[in-house]
């Protein structure tokens, strides 16, 4: 019983306002309503109960004056004179210990379709078996207009509820658009009033000004690759003037990292603005070729095409970039590790695919997690410094895929690894006809 509580207080901690007080005030009126029944069954009883005692009173004055004579009929049935001992053993006997207990000595109850009596005077027990209805047409009126009433107050507080609680529908709304990563959107303010049409308002300031933060940062991000290239050109042609090879090897991989930055900016840009263009690759062949443009010194990289198809319909461009993304990641922190990369259909729609890049390293801690594709965002500030990263990579990667109508989705353990994969659509059912 204590268990059952339990999972119904946990259960009503879960419900909406909404419920709370559709709940609250179905009880608070279920109460009301059977009060008020039980009200009108005690006024509709009292009508037998006053007939009684003026009919107990004539039947014993009656009785005194001509005893001889026989007890005449009281409602619809003789009055039955009974001893006590009678009374205890009778169909009344329930009746008859109810009058003993009476400080007037008289009881009456429902018995069958009608009301029966008892009157205890002496060793003289007085029963009225059958006289009265339970309830008169008068009374169920009264209890057809409670009910009829009761419904209506109901129907009328659920509208009133449903008015009150209506503008948090607006809000949720605007919430999940937002945790979707849609800064645009704004609470439509004609649908809120009063208190939650000021929350809203603050919303709406609030999202508005996190787009133009999101909008400054990414026309940021944009311009790095014309203001970077020029100089970087230069860079790449100094440094072969440089005698110390370690030096000149040192800059090649600075290079090499500051170039696979601008190309993950470029590759976003190209996708916002619609220049994206597909083609029929071989998956395998594909993905050996970009893998081999990486630096993975002696970290075994396995492809594997699971997805039924030896080819599959996706941009070359943008899916490198999200491929060495991936696999530069898992390499910097697997802790030299096998890492599989694995193309397959998704579970979700067959005609997705699915290009998956495992690791067996460091794994990320579930409340960063969510965190991982924000820009300049590191789990670790000293790590990411130390292995090259600059948080962009991913904020690019997720770019690029929202572009594409795809998703990115990860999962991983604390300290046994991470599964990063991007989910292309229609890759894998779009034909020559398609196109």
């Amino acid at each position: 019983m204590i268990s059952l509580f339990k999972r119904a207080i946990r259960w009503l901690r879960t419900r909406s306002v909404f419920s709370h007080l559709l709940i609250a005030t179905l009880v608070s009126t279920a109460l009301l309503s059977t009060v008020l029944i039980l009200s009108l069954q005690r006024v509709a009883d009292e009508h037998p109960r006053r007939y009684l005692a003026r009919a107990l009173f004539d039947a014993f004055a009656e009785n005194a004056l001509h005893p001889e004579d026989k007890v005449v009929a009281i409602g619809e049935a003789p009055m039955e004179l009974m001893s006590p001992e009678e009374a205890a053993n009778s169909r009344y006997a329930a009746i008859y210990h109810d009058a003993l207990r009476d400080s007037d000595r008289i009881a009456i109850r429902r018995l069958g379709d009608h009301y029966a009596a008892v009157s205890v005077r002496g060793d003289i027990v007085a029963v009225l078996p059958q006289f009265g209805r339970p309830i008169s047409t008068y009374a169920l009126f009264l209890v057809g207009i409670v009910v009829m009433s009761v419904l209506f107050a109901v129907y009328a507080i659920y509208l009133l509820i449903r008015r009150l609680t209506l503008p948090f529908d607006a809000l949720t709304e605007g919430i999940a658009k937002v945790e979707e990563g849609d800064l645009s959107y704004q609470i439509p303010l004609e649908n809120t009033f009063g208190e939650y049409r000021t929350f809203a308002d603050g919303f709406n300031k609030m999202v508005a000004e996190l787009q133009r933060i999101h909008e400054s940062r990414r026309h940021m991000l944009l311009a790095l690759p014309h203001e970077i290239l020029t100089p970087l050109s230069r860079l790449k042609v100094r440094k072969d003037m440089v005698d110390d090879a370690n030096l000149r090897e040192q800059i090649n991989k600075d290079i090499a990292v500051v170039e696979e930055i601008l190309s993950s900016i470029l590759a976003a840009e190209k996708r916002s603005a619609g220049k994206a263009s597909a083609d029929f690759i071989d998956i395998e062949p594909y993905a050996d070729e970009q893998i081999a443009q990486l630096t993975h010194p002696g970290i075994e990289i396995t492809v594997e095409n699971e997805t039924g198809y030896n080819t599959a319909y996706f941009d070359s461009f943008l899916t490198s970039v999200l491929l060495k993304n991936f696999v530069t990641n898992a390499v910097r922190y697997g802790k030299g590790n096998p890492i599989a990369v694995r193309f397959s259909a998704d579970a979700k729609d067959p005609c997705d695919m699915r290009m998956s890049v495992r690791d067996q390293g460091i794994g990320i801690a579930p409340e960063q997690q969510k965190y991982l594709m924000e820009p300049f965002w590191r789990a670790d500030e000293s790590r990411g410094r130390a292995s090259g990263g600059y948080g962009l990579g991913l904020y690019l990667c997720k770019t690029i895929m929202k572009g594409l109508g795809g998703r990115i989705e990860v999962e991983s353990t604390l300290g046994e690894g991470t599964e990063i994969s991007a989910i292309f659509p229609n890759a894998l059912c779009t034909t020559l006809e398609d196109i």
